[in-house]
């Protein structure tokens, strides 16, 4: 393995032969005399930018390869057409020789060597810039070996250690990797890398969603066989069918393509909207029809993970679409973004989104396409230098490739309507007096945390205050909203503090003298338990009765009526 200095002199020799010569301006004065030799090209005069950043990373090899495979799923931080291109990436690393394969098994103590080498296919099945796949028989089972690349760890960790140190400089030079974080994108796509090296943690994602599907026999997840995997040796279940977008042998085998695209859509839905777990990558290179007619699902090294909270959001965001409510699509997608740290106007972005859903204005559902109103989205994000988190991110490119694979199959796929049944089920869990419940009792324990946390605010504001005071800026535009949510905050947090004081109060009184109010005992709970009932039925009106009003409407199928503004 070259030295750190030498691949540095060659990353930046690569990107600058590609025309992304910016990089050098943190480059130390010494080094800058080996690059005089670089025989620069014109990004224009063959290949576009994009295709030169592609090219570039191909040739920086197999850590800027997958890279830019992570890349591609942010198409919120990329200009327009760099996403696109860089899905084109090759990997062009050569085999391994099946004698290094042989030995790296043999080198771990609990792969089982002796029962997979000696059925092990000499010839690899898939090679790729982290590992190499052999097919294999283990306790009589065909099974796929998944091993680790030698050396790649090291040389990830430098090359990610050099990508973090240009991160620094480039920031310093250029405004955009400023407004972008571009330190912050780095570590994540240096964190997501690391994880992808660990098989074992990819045999965990494998598992966790095999149990997710144990009641849909439809979905065939692989097995992992525990005892003869490692954290650089993986061995699981061998899937054989046709690629899902391989048409002519669908057709041959009999496959009905417009139920294939039903099932596999609603694998995806249930990942996202019941399980909060998904494939990040559902590419047709990772999803198979076997001779059974289930679908199997293979390569879980790329998961996303949603919170209850995430998916609220996200469904915020879609009936906003479905019901031309901007102020509604807006509030959505700004709880998918990391918004919390920048100084944004909630009200340019309603002004955004309600010129980009004039677009959509009066079509039928069935005609709104996931991908291009996500590439509206995102082009609104980019207007207002927002980012999103990486889950985000990931559960967007889900949707985008999930749509694509549904039309290639069938023509007239809609992924609008596969989406939404799953959706209406949400929010009824959302809506549901467990849920609510839990949602009661985090807020009052947020409460109680603020009432302990003020006196530190007050006494930072007197410190500021003292220092010479600060500049106040009122937009007088944002008072409304602002005035009409804190007065339905002051009544959530009164009817929370008197459901909170019920709750606690009954148990005191029962906990005080459990004999002397044991007669008691049902008049009390009846009581309490009303009182609760009634409160949390006026909060869960009074924080969803528009959203209650609208579920109806898209239950009955009535889509409101839209107008050109």
């Amino acid at each position: 393995m070259i030295s750190r200095r030498e691949r540095f002199l060659q990353i930046i020799e690569v990107l600058t032969k590609h025309g992304f010569g910016f990089a050098l301006g943190g480059v130390r004065p010494q080094w800058r005399a080996p690059l005089a030799r670089v025989n620069l090209i014109d990004p224009q005069t063959i290949h576009s930018q994009p295709e030169h950043l592609r090219m570039a990373l191909e040739e920086l090899g197999p850590t800027f390869i997958k890279l830019g495979q992570l890349a591609s799923t942010r198409p919120d931080l990329l200009p327009p057409g760099f996403a696109e291109e860089l899905l084109k990436l090759q990997d062009n690393t050569p085999p391994i020789p099946v004698a290094q394969i042989r030995a790296m098994i043999e080198a771990e103590p609990a792969s089982r060597a002796e029962e997979i080498l000696t059925h092990m296919d000499p010839d690899p099945v898939a090679t790729g810039s982290i590992g190499q796949a052999h097919a294999a028989v283990f306790h009589g089972r065909d099974v796929i070996v998944k091993v680790r690349r030698p050396g790649v760890t090291d040389e990830v960790n430098r090359d990610l250690e050099i990508l973090q140190d240009m991160a620094k400089w480039v920031s310093r030079y250029w405004a955009a990797a400023q407004d972008y974080d571009l330190e912050g994108i780095v570590e994540e796509f240096s964190s997501s890398l690391r994880d992808e090296l660990d098989f074992l943690q990819e045999a965990r994602n494998a598992q966790r969603m095999a149990e997710n599907f144990m009641g849909h026999p439809q979905i065939h997840i692989p097995e992992i066989h525990w005892e003869a995997t490692t954290s650089r040796v993986l061995t699981m279940e061998r899937m054989v069918g046709v690629k899902i977008n391989d048409y002519p042998a669908l057709e041959a085998e009999g496959i009905n393509r417009h139920l294939l695209a039903r099932e596999a859509t609603d694998a995806i839905c249930k990942m996202v909207f019941e399980d909060g777990f998904f494939h990040a990558d559902p590419h047709p290179g990772n999803l198979f029809v076997e001779p059974d007619g289930r679908i199997a699902i293979i390569d879980f090294g790329m998961v996303g993970n949603l919170t209850e909270e995430f998916r609220d959001h996200l469904i915020t965001l879609l009936l906003g679409v479905v019901q031309d409510n901007p102020r509604r699509a807006a509030t959505g997608l700004l709880g998918l973004t990391d918004s919390g740290e920048h100084d944004i106007s909630k009200r340019e972005i309603e002004k955004d989104v309600a010129v980009m859903m004039r677009r959509y204005a009066n079509k039928p559902l069935e005609e709104v396409r996931v991908g291009a109103l996500m590439a509206d989205l995102i082009s609104v994000l980019r207007h207002h230098k927002l980012q999103l988190p990486r889950q985000s991110a990931l559960l967007l490119r889900m949707l985008v490739t999930a749509e694509s694979m549904g039309t290639g199959l069938d023509p007239e796929f809609d992924l609008v309507s596969s989406v939404q049944p799953y959706a209406e089920r949400f929010i009824i869990h959302r809506l549901s007096p467990d849920m609510l419940l839990n949602r009661l009792r985090a807020t009052v324990e947020d409460a109680v945390q603020m009432g302990v946390d003020v006196p530190e605010y007050v006494r930072r504001l007197i410190v500021v205050l003292e220092r010479g005071g600060f500049d106040v800026h009122l937009r007088t535009d944002e008072l409304d909203p602002l005035v009409k949510s804190g007065a339905k905050i002051g009544h959530h947090v009164v009817a929370g503090g008197v459901i909170a004081a019920t709750i606690n109060g009954t148990a005191h009184i029962i906990a005080s003298d459990p004999r002397r109010w044991q007669k008691y005992h049902t008049p009390l709970i009846v009581g309490g338990m009303s009182t609760v009932g009634v409160l949390s039925g006026y909060l869960a009106v009074s924080s969803n009765v528009d959203r209650v009003r609208h579920i109806a409407r898209v239950l009955r199928g009535n889509r409101p009526k839209r107008t050109v503004r």
